[in-house]
């Protein structure tokens, strides 16, 4: 069931790094649905911003990226304010389980210097987990998605987390 659940979470996502962030978050803390939902709804343009950077130079100046990347930055982008403080709750909790001092931390400093801070991190992220291969694969799933609001997609990705979380307790459970 994981390996389903996170294949899945990693074709509706397109972003493997949002994939294996919900995964790693789901086995280490206890974050709800609705908190990873706003997270991913926060992250979707940083997110965004890692594919195009990381994956620009391996895709067709004519394929979907290069033409409609853009306009699908724009849209990720609107809204994804508002997510920002269930979003930086969920980075506070993941946090304190892994690492209470650099919660802490976090904890302590001002959106102006967080924000920008966390933005950067996600697109780092996903630039160095981002395999060159899984490009075309990443520009199709989000070629699938973009007539999705990121409300939507957001909502698709805590769906998935919850059930990946579901998934690990029952294993956990011995069923």
């Amino acid at each position: 069931m994981n390996k389903i659940a996170a294949l899945a979470a990693l074709a509706v996502l397109a972003m493997p790094a949002t994939a294996h962030a919900a995964k790693a978050a789901s086995a280490k803390s206890q974050i709800k649905p609705e908190s990873a939902q706003a997270a991913v709804r926060y992250a979707l343009p940083h997110l965004l911003s890692g594919v195009r950077a990381t994956c620009a130079p391996r895709l067709s100046a004519n394929g979907y990226l290069a033409t409609n990347g853009p306009a699908l930055q724009q849209r990720f982008a609107q809204g994804a304010d508002s997510a920002w403080p269930a979003a930086r709750q969920a980075l506070l909790e993941m946090g304190a389980k892994e690492k209470a001092d650099m919660a802490g931390m976090f904890a302590q400093m001002p959106d102006s210097a967080l924000k920008p801070f966390v933005d950067a991190m996600i697109t780092t992220m996903v630039g160095t987990e981002l395999k060159a291969g899984d490009c075309p694969d990443i520009e199709r799933g989000l070629q699938l998605l973009a007539p999705l609001p990121p409300e939507n997609i957001a909502g698709l990705a805590g769906f998935i987390f919850e059930m990946v979380d579901r998934g690990d307790k029952n294993e956990a459970k011995g069923g």
